[in-house]
């Protein structure tokens, strides 16, 4: 992932003095992220848990989308974007629904969890739909542009229990899924060819991995929602 931001970075820097036409077009962004709480399924071998409004911790978002808008269509365009974000699970305390970690499966309290790193990488097919405004010869495609987007992104995520009492020896795992995105944001000239945009952006995922116990060899299904609203910032080359 830092290979392709900075492979992006390095061709706004080069686009820039290339003759304006903004059919295509490069973008870098970075932002913050928040996942909404969600409920944890966790089976484990004393039996069913739900960890109840289980709270992610805010992230950076870094990413980069690279695309085209239509020749025949100038305010369809599509787009291919790869982002990253890490939701980690902090420690904090749970209501425990079924099996809890010190034994018995009535639910209540279920103690501090420790520190579960989430790791999530992106890569979504976009389309984008902009309304061109404030058209002149140095911006033929309108120097002040609003768009809404929507993707289907296909997302890596990865789950660490570094620090917690329960899955102290378990290893990592990590999960393939589809999911939905839709945003929508603004673009303004700030030089012939590059654009300064801002973007809210919603994303859906939904995890599920097993944590192996590297010691007794079993295996710990974990499930959860990840529900993200992203707001970013970035440039966008157009030539």
């Amino acid at each position: 992932m830092r290979v392709v931001i900075s492979a992006i970075v390095m061709g706004l820097l080069l686009l820039t003095a290339a003759p304006a036409s903004a059919e295509w077009f490069a973008d870098a962004y970075a932002g913050r992220s928040l996942t909404l709480s969600d409920d944890v399924t966790v089976h484990s071998t004393s039996g069913l848990s739900i960890y109840r409004d289980t709270e992610f911790d805010q992230s950076w978002i870094l990413g980069g989308r690279f695309g085209r808008y239509l020749d025949r269509a100038p305010f369809l365009g599509f787009g291919l974007d790869a982002f990253t974000f890490s939701p980690t699970i902090g420690p904090q305390q749970l209501h425990i629904d079924g099996c809890v970690p010190s034994g018995g499966c009535s639910g209540g309290q279920g103690g501090t969890t420790g520190r579960i790193d989430v790791s999530v990488i992106a890569v979504s097919l976009d389309v984008m739909l902009r309304l061109p405004l404030l058209k002149s010869e140095t911006a033929p495609w309108g120097a002040l542009q609003p768009y809404i987007t929507a993707g289907v992104p296909f997302f890596k995520t990865t789950v660490t229990p570094r620090t917690t009492a329960q899955f102290r020896n378990h290893d990592d795992d990590t999960d393939y899924s589809v999911g939905y995105k839709g945003g929508a944001g603004i673009a303004y000239q700030v030089a012939p060819n590059l654009m300064l945009f801002a973007e809210y952006r919603y994303t859906h995922a939904e995890a599920s991995v097993e944590l192996r116990d590297s010691a007794f060899l079993n295996r710990t299904p974990f499930r959860f929602n990840l529900d993200t609203h992203s707001a970013v910032l970035g440039l966008s080359a157009r030539w």
